[in-house]
Parts: C-alpha cells; structure tokens; sequence
C-alpha cells in the first residue's frame, strides 16, 4: 500500500506525449495532428495520450514495464494474486473468467439474473449450464442473489457442477453475503466466479458492502469505469486461483484487442490511485454527502428511496427512487431528463441513480431539479396502469431444452410473441437495461414470463430481441419442431 501514490502508466505516457514526439506509427491522427478541424478542439487534450506499443511503454499482452507495474499496484489495493487490465469492460472480463475456469461440457451452476455477457461467456465455454433463481424482495420485486439453500439443492440434483458463477452487488447495488455460499461450493471441489461489476469501490472498506475477494472468491470482475473515475470500457479482471492464472492471461489476450486504448488503461491507473489514497477525512465527507443528498430526496413529498430488507447490505453509491404517483420508472424518468437529470436506468416501477465517489458534486443542483421533476409529475394526467410486472418469473432451477452446442444445428421461424407459449426460443429476450434474459436461446418459453414480457413492453421498457412487426404484434424466433 506504500507505493499506492504512483501512477506508473500515468506518469509514463504523459511524460512522452509532452515530449512533442513525432508520430511515424498507428494511430492515423498522428497524436492529434492529422484530425478534422470542426472537432479538433474537443479532442485535442486526449489524442496525445492515445499511442501505441512504443519503446518504454509497454505492451498490456506481456507487460514488463509501466503496464505490469500499474496492475501489480492494482492486485496489491485489492489483494488479489493477479489483476488483469481490461478494455472491453466487465464483458471481457465474464468472457475470459469463464473460459479460463471451465471446459466444454462441464455442469457449471449460475445465478439466472445474470448479465448477457455472462451467458455468452457460457455459449463460448459450450459449457452445460444449470441456472438458479434468485429470490425477490416481496416489497420491490428486486433480485436478493440466490439462497445456499437453492444452491445446494442444484448441487444434489446435477452431480458433477464444476462450479458457479454469482451475480454481485445486484444492478441496484443490493449485496447479499457470499461467504456461505463460497465455502460450500469450495467444499464441492468447484470454483467461485463472481461477476461485481458494479463493486470496483468495495475495496474502500465500510459504508460499503464487503467485496467478493475478501469473502474468498477465486475470480472476481469489476467494471472501474461504473463507480471509480475511470474512462467508459475500463475494468479489472481479479485472480486468486493460481491454477486459474495462466488461462486468465491467455484469454484476456484472446478476447482483447491487440491495440488496446492507452486512455482507457491510464484511466484505470489513475483510477487505482485515486481511491487508494482516499484518506479517513475523505471518506468521512463522501459518507456524509451521500448520506445528506439522501435525506434530502427523502424531504420530496410523494419521493420515496427503495431500500434492501434486513441482511442485505446497500451500495450508497447507488439510490432507489421509486416513482411517484404510481407512475412508471419510464415517465419519472422523462420528466427527470426534462430537467437535465440523467438517472442510470428506468425500470417499471423504478429510477436508479448512480451517486459519485466524492464529497465534490452540485448535490443541492440535483436535488432541487429532482424536486422540480417530481413537482411537474403531479399534474401528469396521463395515469398508468396499477398493474406491475414486480419480479421476473423464473423456474428456481432449471436448464436449457438442448446443450448449447446443439443449438447452432437446428431450424429456425419466427412466430407471434402470443403464440409462443411451449415453444423453444432460438434467441435471447433481453430487458436493457438492466441486461440480464428474460428468455434465453434454448429455454422453453412459458406463460409468466410471456406475460411479464408483454407488461414490461406495454408499459414503455425497451427489449433486445424480436422483431417488432406493427404496434400491436411482435415475433420471436423459436426452433422448429
């Protein structure tokens, strides 16, 4: 923790570009020299900084230098055996975390409410997947995680599952214990992947929940760019294991660009640093704000703050605003924007907000313009429907109709979203955000969540997936027969 003040990459690449070099090499603008004048301005400060593999910078695919430096000072913050730069977001990282720990055909257990690229990490893998539901708030209709019940129920029923992937803190930054369902799976023989994304900052200590790796996972990804000051793409990739270490740097090469941004990695250099040398002062006056513009959203009339039930922990960089009037996430969302307020996502019922890591924000601008949106909102006249789609209805343990890699072989056609029930989907249903299935390619479609879909279109949310034929009629593929 010494040498957590050094910013390697950093320091490094900016001392070349102020050397006035001159470019020879990719990329094309020549350090910003050769870029079209109407927005060279806005770009000028950056492109210096976006370089290639040059002498004494160092090469993110076999990292001896600055590179191997600024991650070595990221596995010590976090305290892990290997941290791995990403710059392809959490996608990279699920993708290169699954295939480094599993072989096609192992039984691998995951949380179903899982982001897309996990289950693409798994189609890659062809691995044999046995998804777990997880339990849902009765209050909210938000995901809890999965129980070490409902675990070791998957485990008795699919002898064999080499390991599981886990899904936390939730999108909402709700974070239910791991430690349990660690233990028990490491006592099973398998490994423990978790996808964090959303907890790059739990490394800070309280008020945060407590981060994966602590609670013994053996591969964690994290999306810095989320929560930290770090640029949009920019994640890590943790690894306990050392029987996973070498497949870990294997795939994140096979996976990553061979030119990887210099910004982005940078970003994630000087994001590090940031949050290593946040001092006991500091983080007492990010608390206090972050507790402050909470109470003063609480002050809204008609303004409520979602939070989790007892024993499970709540993300403060993340606040739940459920949307008043009994209106929808979608139309407090609209109102919000109207006022230049830009919440992460909508969902039926809710707006999500994702707070800085820092005491330095217009806190009183925001919430005096959420104050104005909510005001505004009161004369809405246009009353939605009371009925809500509270939770996604999947089976508690369930597997896909056909192995994956059955899947690529078999015919397809299109049919009408009402007729679906019983069929086979030969694509994925994605509510987005917050990303994770409804439908996945290979499960058998069903009736609640045929309707859960319907609701959640009609009520104005957004689905990757299907085609949409007329206002009133949309199709899905299935497999024939």
């Amino acid at each position: 923790m010494n040498n957590q003040y050094k910013r390697p990459l950093y320091d490094k690449v900016a001392a070349f570009a102020g050397s006035s070099p001159l470019s020879f090499h990719v990329p094309g603008h020549k350090n910003g020299v050769v870029f079209p004048t109407f927005s060279k301005e806005p770009f000028s400060s950056l492109l210096p900084f976006d370089l290639t593999e040059l002498e004494g910078l160092d090469d993110l695919h076999e990292p001896e230098g600055v590179i191997g430096e600024a991650q070595d000072l990221a596995a010590d913050l976090y305290g892990t055996l290997s941290t791995f730069f990403l710059v392809g977001g959490s996608t990279a990282g699920n993708l290169a975390m699954i295939m480094s720990a599993f072989q096609e055909g192992d039984k691998v257990a995951v949380q179903r409410d899982a982001h897309k690229s996990v289950i693409n990490g798994l189609r890659l893998a062809k691995v044999e997947p046995v998804f777990i539901s997880p339990i849902y708030d009765n209050k909210t209709g938000l995901s809890l995680g999965v129980t070490i019940e409902r675990i070791k129920e998957a485990f008795q029923l699919y002898k064999g599952i080499k390991g599981i992937v886990l899904t936390s803190p939730t999108y909402y930054g709700w974070a239910a214990p791991l430690h349990n369902i660690i233990e028990y799976v490491h006592e099973q023989e398998g490994v423990v992947l978790v996808d964090e994304a959303h907890g790059a900052h739990f490394v800070y200590g309280e008020p945060f929940p407590i981060q994966a790796l602590d609670q013994g996972a053996d591969m964690v990804v994290q999306s810095a760019h989320k929560t930290l000051p770090a640029m949009t793409m920019g994640a890590f990739l943790h690894v306990k294991s050392s029987r996973l270490l070498k497949k870990a740097k294997e795939y994140t090469g096979m996976l990553q660009s061979s030119s990887p941004s210099y910004p982005i990695m940078m970003s994630l250099d000087i994001a590090r640093s940031y949050l290593a040398l946040l001092t006991k002062e500091d983080k007492q006056k990010i608390k206090n704000s972050l507790l402050s513009f909470r109470q003063e959203l609480q002050q809204i009339e008609e303004l409520d703050i979602v939070f989790p039930p007892p024993g499970i922990k709540d993300d403060l960089l993340k606040c739940t605003l459920k949307a008043p009037f009994s209106q929808t996430g979608w139309v407090f969302q609209s109102f919000l924007q109207k006022e230049g307020v830009y919440p992460e996502l909508a969902d039926h019922r809710h707006v999500l907000l994702v707070l800085p890591l820092s005491s330095d924000f217009p806190w009183d601008i925001a919430a005096e313009k959420i104050r104005k949106a909510v005001k505004k909102m009161a004369v809405y006249k246009e009353i939605q429907s009371s009925r809500r789609v509270w939770s996604f209805p999947f089976p508690p343990i369930t597997r896909l109709s056909f192995p994956i890699k059955e899947l690529e072989n078999k015919g397809i056609i299109s049919c009408p979203l009402e007729e679906a029930e019983g069929e086979i989907a030969a694509e994925d249903m994605i509510p987005y955000p917050p990303g994770v299935p409804l439908l996945l390619k290979g499960e058998k479609i069903d009736r609640p969540r045929l309707d859960a879909l319907s609701a959640w279109l009609k009520e104005g949310g957004r689905i990757q997936g299907g085609t949409k034929e007329t206002d009133k009629c949309m199709t899905l593929r299935i497999y024939k027969g």
